[in-house]
């Protein structure tokens, strides 16, 4: 939409869970409620889930993907690390629901289906993929498929409580565009930001020391597009006209 307010709202809302839903120990908290004494400070409460965290990496992505400031692809990494570290079943697979840290339960729960809201395991493949993609991390992808692999047979039965899911799915079995703008052309960042493309990554602004930018030195107006599929490029794109054609 190309709606500067929305933009700002989003970047804020960023900039506000950084600031006060993780603290000095550098543990996420899921609850934030304001004093009446002083409505800008307020208590943090409650150890995040694993949905929270795979919530937060997807939401990092897309304000790299809208702004191309390098330093929310920075916090991706952070929280995609942190979920990994804290939740994850190296047994069989997928993340528990509660953190490695948190109160001993029982037993540890996982949350597996999509209902109103997407499950943790869904959130964080379709996150770990979308991160992968942009930063050539092989690791990401695998911890994905293992999730995929988990919930494969009870989704291929029940498809309508795995919808999220399925979006991790579509992205292994068709494989994620990924598109590069170098230098500073806003005509073509805005080309692709226009567009519903869900099954790609958007990197531009600054280069960042991945995959993607390795041999892709243009500045200013000399900057073009690059789409890719696997890391395998078409040829760069200079006008609209051009990236146009190359966009799936």
């Amino acid at each position: 939409t190309d709606d500067a307010r929305w933009l700002a709202a989003a970047v804020a809302c960023g900039e506000f869970l950084l600031a006060h839903l993780r603290l000095d120990d550098r543990r996420w908290r899921r609850s934030w409620q304001s004093t009446d004494a002083d409505p800008a400070s307020g208590t943090t409460r409650h150890l995040a889930y694993a949905a929270d965290h795979a919530a937060l990496l997807e939401a990092f992505i897309a304000l790299y993907e809208a702004t191309g400031e390098g330093r929310w692809l920075d916090e991706a990494r952070a929280v995609a690390d942190t979920l990994v570290a804290l939740f994850w079943d190296d047994e069989a697979g997928g993340v528990f629901t509660t953190g490695s840290d948190a109160e001993r339960l029982v037993t540890r729960p996982k949350d597996l289906m999509d209902n109103p809201s997407p499950s943790a395991n869904s959130l964080t493949a379709v996150g770990l993929l979308r991160l992968a993609a942009l930063t050539g991390t092989a690791a990401d992808r695998e911890r994905a498929e293992a999730i995929v692999r988990l919930l494969g047979e009870p989704a291929g039965r029940h498809p309508t409580a795995f919808g999220h899911l399925l979006v991790a799915v579509d992205l292994l079995e068709r494989g994620t565009t990924e598109i590069v703008v170098t230098g500073d052309r806003p005509d073509l960042v805005g080309e692709v930001q226009r567009r519903w493309l869900p099954g790609a990554v958007l990197a531009w602004g600054r280069p960042q020391p991945t995959p993607l930018w390795e041999g892709r030195n243009e500045t200013g107006t000399d900057g073009r597009a690059y789409v890719c599929r696997g890391y395998v490029c078409a040829a760069p794109a200079s006008t609209v006209e051009d990236l146009i054609d190359r966009l799936p």
